[in-house]
């Protein structure tokens, strides 16, 4: 079930190197992640210091720091998509709508129904359609196989939160390999140096694109 199962890649918004001392990055945190996600500071394995804030307070900083008027959101948005852009919407009746563009989204947004085990609409939404056609011909239909998926889902989670916890902080210190599998597929890995014991150390993400857009999708955790 491993293969069935299943970057945080955000530009720096604004770095500020210290004459003395460690390295500081200001970056926005995006819409669909929260403080538990990305925490308002993260310390990298090489010292470097990695503060989060919300758009508005960065562009008050900004504006502090400039001595002007309030910059638009569309002069401060990073290249890789702007910070505000929303991948994970909720709903009155608690549903939930799960859209990844990007590797990074895929893994903030699994990491995010890891930790509120939101299992069933990870794999309806999120995993690749064809890895979820390829379970059910093979374990039984797709009831069966949408169950499989969530039992491996709770008795992993841990294991697994702590591969996309890992993962999302080593796209910031460029230790995320990307493997190139085939075409739109591929496997996003953590450095040698800093897998440790982990028992899983990569995630696959399918690439498709369709007339609404790219899309993104977890094809594998391995």
């Amino acid at each position: 079930m491993t293969r069935l199962v299943p970057a945080l890649a955000l530009a720096a918004i604004a770095a500020m190197p210290a004459s003395c001392g460690p390295k500081v990055e200001y970056r926005v945190r995006p819409g669909f992640a929260t403080r538990q996600d990305l925490p308002d500071e993260v310390v990298l394995d090489d010292g470097t210091i990695i503060r989060y804030m919300e758009l508005n307070e960065y562009l008050a900083m900004q504006s502090k720091a400039k001595g002007t008027s309030r910059p638009s959101p569309a002069a401060t948005a990073p290249v890789d998509g702007p910070p505000t852009s929303i991948a994970w919407e909720e709903y009155d009746d608690g549903t939930v709508k799960i859209v990844a563009e990007r590797h990074d989204q895929v893994v903030a947004l699994a990491m995010r129904a890891f930790r509120e085990e939101r299992y069933a609409e990870l794999w309806e939404q999120l995993v690749s359609p064809g890895v979820r056609a390829r379970a059910a011909a093979e374990d039984g239909g797709p009831d069966k196989a949408r169950e499989r998926f969530i039992e491996w889902c709770a008795k992993w989670r841990t294991e697994v939160m702590t591969l996309l916890n890992r993962m999302s902080f080593a796209f910031s210190s460029n230790q995320v390999i990307f493997d190139r599998l085939g075409p739109g597929l591929v496997r996003l890995r953590l450095a040698p140096q800093i897998t440790a014991d982990f028992k899983y150390r990569s995630i696959e993400v399918y690439m498709e694109q369709s007339p609404k857009g790219d899309r993104a999708y977890l094809g594998g955790i391995r």
